[in-house]
């Protein structure tokens, strides 16, 4: 046991030792191996992955599957597109003509009727007064 102990801590001592020793080699090593990673051998992973995706999206059996699928979802959409487009339609000529009666210049006739709350009898009226006047002449 106390044989495998001093085996393990000859190793150690060892290595580092030989860190010690080439200790910015590695760091150069690590460096450098770090720069060919990020500027060299990435990029052609990542435009080879890139190929094999477009590959397999453009599989004729694939599309020939998907197709129909397609269609009918775009189809759905739009109709929803249709549906809100007429029903935005229609909230826009409400508020338009909302707008319109919002900016008319009311006459006073109008005025004093909207001041009475809409009671009392507007001139000219069977119910006015003047009409039963003329009734009785």
């Amino acid at each position: 046991m106390m044989q495998y102990i001093t085996e393990i801590k000859n190793v150690i001592s060892s290595l580092l030792r030989y860190l010690h020793r080439n200790a910015w080699t590695i760091i150069f090593i690590l460096a450098g191996g770090y720069f060919l990673f990020d500027n060299f051998i990435h990029p052609f992973i990542h435009q080879y992955q890139t190929k094999q995706s477009y590959k397999q999206a453009t599989d004729p059996n694939r599309v020939a599957v998907l197709s129909p699928d397609m269609r009918r979802v775009r189809a759905k959409q739009q109709q929803l597109a249709e549906k809100r487009a007429a029903e935005a339609k229609e909230e826009r000529k409400q508020h338009e003509k909302a707008e319109r009666e919002r900016k008319r210049v009311k006459s006073p006739e109008e005025e004093r009727w909207d001041k009475l709350g809409g009671k009392g009898k507007k001139l000219g009226s069977e119910d006015s007064s003047n009409a039963e006047l003329r009734q009785r002449r």
